[in-house]
């Protein structure tokens, strides 16, 4: 093996193998940057939320002119209803019932009150993100369960009271007050106590029970039954970029952020996908130059390689130093290009956690099953074409 090894180097071109080294390493070690980041940063726009485990979206459409003099334009069909739900990343819909009835609240403080209009929505208990057992309503007990916007309070702890100098309020004491509440319609009217029994982060709106007010619209509803103007769709995926054609597609709008992580999350996988196409192309590229190499290398050999056979070197011999070669070459830089994404991303992982605190990355697995994959495939098209060339 060394005479014949000793034999055959002696027409290797330095720069040529040089050349493919450098290509193959630049390509390789972009493609497995690329693989890694992505793997590494997909979760901050795809993971599902910690505690709730669930992802929604809250649905309008835009409002213009013709909304403006069509209302029912507003609302969405049975048909548009049915598409939402028939969507790929869909897991299930609930559509928001307004008060269809008057709603007067008040709160009194000794001698003096605070009254005002009201309105009141639903949505099906199971997409309400506040755990409580008041959540539940009859007529005989008279009493209303109200969970309000999270953000009602930080406008006014953190807008209202600064501005005035006044004390701010916890949730729990927000909690302790009773609100005296009046429903009116059909010419008749009832009295309910009422009671802010949590605060939402999901839900924009004035919540009470569905029961509650499929009851009141039946027996105090003044007008008539109206398409939803707003729906409720619990997703499987928030990155899914399905959801940010689908929305642009039919008009829609979206109450959140989770649009805009959608979108993010798209433009993140065309920009590492153009990246890893590019790490590809000039590995592709580094693989023909490696290959024209060794073709070159052995027609300077050719004359060498007959009388080897004609004295009795069987072709596996003849051939093997060509193939240790490339496999050789080709997993060196495997070795230098892992190590390069290994530094490169203890770097920008510093970077992310300066923004993400709690980034943890998804580890090396990917980076180093997609180098081995590679190497796996470079090795084996330069083996088959050694082996084509010297038969």
């Amino acid at each position: 093996m060394n005479l014949v090894w000793k034999l055959l180097r002696q027409n290797i071109s330095k720069g040529q193998f040089a050349g493919f080294f450098i290509a193959n390493l630049i390509g390789l070690t972009i493609v497995l940057l690329g693989i890694q980041f992505y793997s590494d940063i997909n979760p901050l726009f795809s993971e599902k939320d910690a505690v709730m485990k669930r992802d929604f979206l809250v649905l309008t459409k835009k409002v213009g002119v013709f909304n403006t003099l069509n209302p029912e334009a507003s609302g969405f069909s049975p048909k548009e209803l049915e598409d939402i739900k028939n969507t790929s990343f869909t897991t299930q819909v609930g559509a928001f019932t307004p008060s269809r009835f008057k709603v007067f609240g008040g709160v009194n403080f000794s001698q003096k009150g605070i009254n005002t209009e009201m309105f009141f929505e639903s949505v099906p208990d199971d997409f309400i993100d506040v755990k409580t057992d008041s959540w539940k309503f009859s007529p005989e007990e008279n009493f209303i369960p109200i969970i309000l916007p999270k953000n009602y309070l930080d406008l006014y702890n953190f807008g209202f009271a600064e501005a005035r100098s006044m004390p701010k309020i916890s949730e729990g004491l927000v909690n302790m007050v009773n609100i005296d509440i009046t429903i009116s319609g059909r010419h008749n009217y009832k009295d309910f106590q009422g009671k802010i029994v949590g605060f939402s982060s999901r839900i924009n709106t004035i919540l009470v029970p569905e029961s509650f007010m499929n009851w009141a619209n039946e027996n105090f509803g003044e007008q008539a039954n109206a398409k939803p103007s707003r729906l409720m769709v619990e997703i499987n995926n928030p990155a899914d970029p399905n959801i940010a054609t689908f929305l642009s597609k039919h008009g829609y709008q979206v109450e959140g952020e989770n649009s805009a992580v959608s979108k993010m999350s798209y433009f993140l996988k065309i920009i590492v996908g153009i990246v890893i196409a590019i790490g590809l192309i000039i590995c592709a590229l580094s693989f023909f130059v490696l290959t024209l190499s060794i073709y070159l290398l052995l027609e300077k050999n050719m004359e060498k390689l007959r009388n080897l056979r004609l004295i009795g070197y069987a072709k596996k011999r003849v051939i093997r130093p060509y193939e240790l070669l490339s496999v050789g070459m080709n997993f060196v830089v495997l070795l230098l290009s892992v190590a390069i994404v290994i530094v490169v991303r203890m770097k920008y992982c510093e970077v992310v956690r300066n923004v993400w605190v709690d980034f943890e990355g998804s580890g090396m697995l990917p980076a180093l099953a997609g180098g081995v994959i590679i190497f796996i495939l470079l090795s084996c098209l330069n083996i088959i074409v050694i082996r084509r060339k010297v038969e």
